[in-house]
């Protein structure tokens, strides 16, 4: 068995990780590179982008886009495989975006659309085998919503891929007990370590970033959260939050469009699932979807607007021009608050990763930054390697620092690969 990082050895998004055996591939994520980073030479990979895809499958862990945008780059008769509500997700978000104004983008977009209808999806613990390869997957908590580790099995070795996740969120505690159970006699753990360099990244867990909102929404009448349409559990914290505070909730018909998918797939799981739609009696939590008006923006039309006012709402808002007007009617008032819910280096002009037409939209207001991150923090992966004890050694991937695993992780055996170099895990080494 053989492992090759041929992207993210040393930079955090736009992984490919492949896991070889007996003329058998398994590629964990292909994804694009972060807004901002630097420009590297298209990835050539036999068996993903080039030559027989027969004995070749892609596994993708969540549907973020530097994980899984460079789908269209792969052979058409690659097997893909993808979490069943996450490709939902997925889908409705790039038919959003295949709309846009921009004709190149529009029509990227649209590709991507189709050639997700061939995706096959799979749930946790579902076994797939790719020839003498098997792979289990296992539900994570991420920002991501149905995102996953996967366990991968061949030749006597044992791998686990953690891809992104994250021990501060709503679904985490099944975290260790998962490992526990199905992460057994690992040989080698292939390990993110997005926060490894920002050890304050996670000083709040999700639950207490709600009870903030709660307390926020209770103060201000009129609330307003940008915040990422597929960060799901946020969202639908929003509405708990909304709904403590006796707050109206308010998004739009896309919006909506997604929350529904989860909904349907998992209210039967857990009730933080689960919008009361038929709610009409009471603000608290009462759920309105806006359309836009005849001048493709949205407004608080007829009935609607006398009632809001009188109770107070949180809306969801994106950097879309369509929600400018409704920002700028309740901007001066002080009732109002304009809260920025993803990661903050999207506003800082200092980062590669600064977003100007984000800027530019939130400019105008006086922003509340209310945001904990998707990504692990160093105590959560000491207790994972603890967990797991892998036999072998842990390799770190999307992360820009992989020298710290090895100050940090002393106890372990850190193998520090370079993007294409490949590992032997029989002889457990380097090959050159």
């Amino acid at each position: 068995m053989k492992i090759t990082i041929h992207r993210g050895a040393s930079q955090v998004g736009g992984c490919v990780t492949e896991i070889e055996s007996d003329g058998y591939k398994v590629f964990i994520d292909f994804g694009e590179q972060l807004p901002g980073a630097e420009k590297k030479e298209p990835l050539k990979i036999d068996g993903l982008n080039y030559g027989d895809v027969s004995k070749s499958a892609l596994l993708i862990s969540h549907y973020h886009g530097d994980h899984i945008g460079k789908i269209c780059e792969t052979n058409a008769n690659l097997r893909i495989y993808m979490g069943k509500t996450a490709l939902e997700i997925y889908k409705c978000l790039e038919q959003r975006l295949s709309f846009i104004p921009k004709k190149e983008e529009s029509e990227k977009h649209k590709e991507i659309v189709e050639r997700i209808e061939k995706i096959n999806t799979f749930k946790a613990l579902q076994q797939i085998k790719v020839g003498k390869i098997a792979v289990t997957p296992l539900f994570v908590d991420h920002s991501a919503f149905d995102a996953y580790m996967f366990v991968i099995e061949a030749n006597g070795k044992r791998i686990l891929h953690t891809g992104d996740f994250r021990g501060h969120g709503f679904r985490s505690k099944g975290l260790l007990p998962s490992l526990k159970s199905y992460a057994k006699n690992i040989d080698y753990i292939i390990s993110e370590g997005t926060n490894i360099q920002r050890p304050n990244a996670t000083i709040q867990t999700e639950q207490e970033l709600q009870k903030d909102f709660e307390r926020s929404f209770g103060k201000n009448k009129y609330n307003f959260v940008l915040v990422s349409s597929t960060n799901v559990d946020r969202i639908f914290s929003l509405y708990h939050a909304s709904k403590k505070a006796k707050r109206c909730f308010i998004c739009d018909s896309y919006q909506a469009k997604i929350l529904k998918i989860v909904s349907e797939n998992h209210k039967q799981y857990s009730s933080f699932y689960n919008i009361d739609y038929a709610n009409k009696t009471t603000p608290a939590g009462r759920f309105f979807v806006l359309n836009p008006n005849r001048e493709n923006f949205y407004s608080f039309d007829g009935e609607l607007k006398p009632y809001l006012e009188k109770y107070g709402f949180c809306m969801l808002i994106r950097s879309n021009s369509r929600f400018q007007p409704l920002l700028d009617e309740y901007a001066q008032s002080d009732a109002t608050r304009v809260y920025y819910s993803i990661w903050s280096g999207y506003l800082d002009n200092n980062k590669k990763t600064f977003d100007e037409s984000l800027y530019d939209f939130l400019k105008p207001y006086n922003l509340e930054y209310k945001h904990t991150s998707g990504h692990v923090d160093t105590e959560t992966l000491k207790a994972v390697f603890g967990t797991v004890n892998p036999k072998r050694g842990i390799i770190p991937i999307h992360t820009e620092a992989p020298e710290c695993f090895q100050n940090i992780f002393r106890e372990q055996t850190i193998i520090s690969l370079q993007d294409g170099e490949a590992f032997d895990c029989t002889q457990n080494v380097i090959l050159k």
